[in-house]
């Protein structure tokens, strides 16, 4: 069992938001009763080669799983700009708008269904854009993580 969640949580995802130092999200979902917790921060950014550094950190009962850092291209990285279009074309994306409470903030999101997947993905004006997310683990069992907590400097 704790090898197919070590497999999940290798996967790394482009998809990131308002790429500035010091973003910062925390992603929770439920396994086998416990909570697992994704943090990612961006740690750097270099201006010359317009990259940044990003960790996540992924815990499960006060367990490291993965403590990675990884450094992304600007263009790998969703902007509000990036956001405001998808929130734009949501519909004709095959999306649909939901307002969603995040702490005390109201957003709205664009939530979209993968029929092939059976997945569902919510983008919001947020950091890293990603406000829900679900990955399989295997069969029909996966994670449904959601955004708890957001900052940026």
């Amino acid at each position: 069992m704790m090898i197919k969640f070590l497999l999940l949580c290798l996967v790394t995802t482009s998809a990131l938001a308002y790429p500035a130092l010091g973003d910062f999200v925390r992603y929770e979902a439920k396994y086998e009763g416990s909570m697992i917790v994704m943090e990612r921060k961006i740690l750097a950014h270099d201006t010359v080669e317009d990259t940044f550094e990003v960790r996540t950190l992924v815990t499960y009962q006060n367990r490291i799983i993965q403590d990675q850092i990884h450094v992304l291209p600007h263009n790998f990285l969703y902007t509000p700009e990036k956001i405001a279009s998808v929130l734009k074309n949501c519909y004709a994306r095959e999306g649909m708008l939901t307002d969603l409470v995040i702490g005390i903030q109201k957003i709205t999101g664009c939530e979209f269904y993968n029929e092939d997947s059976q997945l569902t993905s919510i983008i919001g004006p947020v950091p890293f854009g990603l406000v829900r997310f679900q990955n399989y683990l295997q069969g029909e069992e996966f994670l449904d993580f959601n955004l708890t907590y957001f900052s940026q400097l």
